[in-house]
């Protein structure tokens, strides 16, 4: 997309779908700030996992992570973020793996070596996602983040979609290898790394502390940044800002609250990130200036395996559609006479 106006792409709203969740969910967190903030979504988030086992992810992923019915070719596989692999539900659990499409298994994206399997973080859906085993394996306990010319599996028409190099990100180019997830799932790994760091907080009983390994370079063992290191809020938050809320995440945020009874507060508010390690760091959080991906004002990013459509701006009535635009560098969404970031939040 080219700057100044001089392309646009514009999508057709998805009618809003029925959600179990409204603003009285998150009430605790309106008007706080910094380590208020923080602490009452801790609050929110600890009400799950509830009835949730590592044996129960497996019937778990028919309900989270499974293509909806209007997928063309893939309604009801297995949503796989690390390859393009089709899997069936309970066909080809992993078990044993050679190649790529061999089986699926149950994905940490946060390593569970790097909190030594303490539960209920071992067995919580908020971080893991049924991926190709084989791949899975090649990422091994390696931190997420970017790298050049990295190895991505292939086995005939399978393929990893993510890839495994050195890494190239700005300021942080000294770590060795890296693994770098598929761009359209790049924001989704990130809010999952959020909504962990956030649910799983130093200092509570069920809190996990990582401070060696790979681990140690995506979080600290003190509370600075909330956890987070320098490099992980510089590569989280890049990612989660390129890479919107898209409809698979709020239909997984869904299945997961019917699942395990909790939610990813940074899938229903977006903009929440920016109030404990962005632009809005320190002041105060409002419902009155944010909009949640709930809300039918929110216009989520299409993902792969839902029916888009488009078309030139001139084509489409202004008050059905809403317009992707980048000025001067920056991308927002325009719906009717109304502006917003792309992390849901009007801009005045």
């Amino acid at each position: 997309m080219q700057k100044h106006f001089l392309s646009f792409f514009a999508f057709v709203l998805v009618a809003q779908m029925s959600f179990a969740i409204d603003q009285s969910y998150y009430a605790t967190i309106d008007n706080t700030k910094g380590t208020t903030l923080r602490d009452n979504l801790y609050t929110i988030t600890a009400s799950g996992p509830q009835g949730m086992s590592y044996d129960g992810l497996w019937s778990a992923y028919y309900t989270t992570d499974v293509y909806p019915a209007d997928s063309v070719g893939k309604a009801g596989k297995i949503w796989d973020m690390y390859s393009n692999v089709l899997f069936t539900p309970g066909s080809k659990q992993c078990g044993n793996y050679s190649n790529v499409g061999d089986c699926y298994n149950r994905e940490h994206s946060v390593p569970k070596s790097w909190f030594g399997e303490k539960k209920p973080a071992y067995y919580d859906l908020g971080h893991i996602v049924p991926t190709d085993g084989y791949v899975n394996n090649q990422r091994s306990n390696y931190a997420f983040g970017e790298c050049a010319n990295g190895t991505r599996l292939v086995n005939g028409k399978y393929h990893g979609t993510g890839k495994l190099g050195q890494s190239t990100f700005s300021g942080y180019t000294s770590y060795t290898k890296v693994f770098e997830p598929d761009d359209q799932y790049k924001g989704d790994f990130a809010r999952m790394y959020m909504y962990m760091i956030v649910r799983y907080k130093k200092g509570n009983s069920n809190g996990i502390t990582i401070t060696s390994g790979d681990g140690a370079k995506m979080f600290n063992s003190t509370d600075t940044k909330f956890g987070l290191t320098d490099y992980s809020v510089a590569l989280l938050m890049k990612w989660h800002r390129l890479d919107p809320v898209s409809r698979k995440e709020v239909d997984r945020n869904n299945g997961m609250q019917s699942e395990q009874n909790n939610r990813n507060p940074f899938i229903d508010y977006p903009i929440l990130a920016e109030f404990l390690w962005g632009t809005k760091a320190d002041q105060v959080f409002s419902f009155k200036n944010a909009v949640a991906s709930f809300d039918p004002e929110f216009i989520l990013d299409v993902s792969d395996g839902w029916r888009e459509s488009e078309q030139g701006i001139d084509d489409l009535e202004a008050s059905s559609v809403a317009r992707k635009v980048l000025i001067d560098g920056q991308l927002y969404i325009l719906v009717n006479d109304e502006m917003f970031t792309i992390t849901g939040q009007r801009v005045k």
